[in-house]
């Protein structure tokens, strides 16, 4: 800063500062609001998340260049765009130089060398197809019209249970495709479904989201359609957001359930959307006090827009009402949600909820950690809550 600058500032009235220190204060808390609002109101994704890169191939290994995504922990999941002919599966990195190698674990069709390729954490970016599976396209019946969905029938012919898998905010239902096979060996069927203003489905008004409380009515167009298709009770699975819309269908003003709800499973779940809003802004970078305020007219401005009643979606404020078994999967290193979310609502809940905290995971990236054990816990309260 020039010596005249900081002379005219040395001049300025203390009262005139303050006034446009405040101003540009307003300023910015505004912007970020409005931002803010934004993001938290719209559900603008229409790709599963991963990085599109060029893939190296020898033999039964894979040669990546190196970026976050690339060297995640646990498997990955290859999908080549040109041409798209194949769906690969891939282990654990070791670094060759700067380039990532991983084995491949799986292969359907043929993924060539020198493919570009999209490659995810959340393995599969399609339908229950990638994995070698027959399924059902089905509508849901809904007052704001039909919610697609994906059926996928049990292994065996007769219908009991029926898992219910709901994607969460700015998804798609693929994300939940890594848990499926485990899904069908516990003898359950899986409905997998999305919710309105969400990619696939219906859009009502202007877009706007109601973070778990609209779309929860959706979601009970799942247990409607479990009961007109043979199904006798249900589990619900809900991801980050979704895990928010799957404890908002268990609201009393919804019973009696079409089928009984006798579990749930949440994993990386939103359960205070205002502690959400304000972890956001520190994750950007704001300062505490800054992320505070910002926080507070950014829920302001949403309410504003779209009448959001930030109560209706507190679940940590509502567990005392919960009765049924949920098991509950949060990581360690998870940016969109703060894991102390997940620790107040185990800790509010002990009776009901089998919390496990996994190390090292990032946002709706526990599966990935070990996934072996991730799917011997699923089954195993899915066991326990069908018995």
């Amino acid at each position: 800063m020039s010596t005249s600058v900081l002379q005219r500032l040395k001049q300025t009235p203390k009262r005139k500062l303050a006034l446009w220190g405040g101003l540009g204060y307003a300023l910015l808390v505004l912007g970020g609001a409005l931002l803010g609002a934004d993001i938290v109101l719209r559900s603008k994704t229409h790709w599963v998340k991963g990085d599109f890169v060029p893939v190296g191939r020898r033999g039964n290994k894979l040669y990546l260049p190196a970026s976050p995504e690339t060297l995640s922990k646990g498997p990955l999941g290859i999908v080549p765009l040109l041409p798209n002919r194949g769906h690969l599966v891939v282990g654990p990195h070791k670094m060759v130089g700067t380039i990532v190698e991983r084995p491949i674990l799986q292969e359907r069709g043929k993924l060539p060398h020198g493919s570009l390729a999209w490659v995810s954490t959340y393995i599969y970016n399609g339908t229950p197809a990638q994995l070698g599976l027959d399924f059902e396209h089905v509508a849901l019946h809904s007052e704001v019209g039909d919610i697609p969905a994906w059926h996928i029938p049990p292994h065996h012919a007769e219908k009991d249970a029926l898992i219910v898998a709901v994607h969460g905010h700015g998804g798609q239902r693929a994300q939940a495709l890594r848990m499926l096979p485990a899904m069908l060996r516990t003898g359950c069927g899986a409905l997998f479904v999305t919710f309105r203003n969400a990619y696939a489905g219906p859009k009502v008004g202007k877009g706007y989201l109601t973070l778990g409380d609209t779309e929860a009515e959706d979601v009970l167009g799942a247990l409607h359609w479990a009961a007109q298709n043979g199904y006798k009770r249900v589990i619900l699975f809900g991801f980050s957001m979704g895990g928010n819309i799957a404890l908002n269908v268990l609201r009393p003003k919804f019973e009696p359930f079409p089928v009984p709800v006798v579990g749930v499973m949440l994993d990386s779940p939103a359960l205070d959307w205002r502690d959400t809003i304000r972890w956001q802004g520190q994750r950007y970078g704001l300062p505490k006090f800054l992320a505070k305020h910002v926080g507070h007219f950014t829920q302001w401005v949403v309410t504003r827009r779209s009448g959001q009643n930030f109560d209706e979606v507190d679940q940590i404020a509502a567990a005392p009402r919960f009765r049924v078994p949920m098991l509950l999967w949060h990581g360690t290193r998870d940016r969109t949600i703060p894991i102390a979310q997940a620790e107040a609502f185990a800790a509010a809940r002990p009776d009901l909820v089998e919390f496990h905290r996994v190390e090292g995971a990032k946002h709706i990236r526990t599966w990935n950690i070990s996934p072996k054990k991730y799917d011997e816990q699923l089954e195993a309260f899915v066991a326990r809550v069908l018995a």
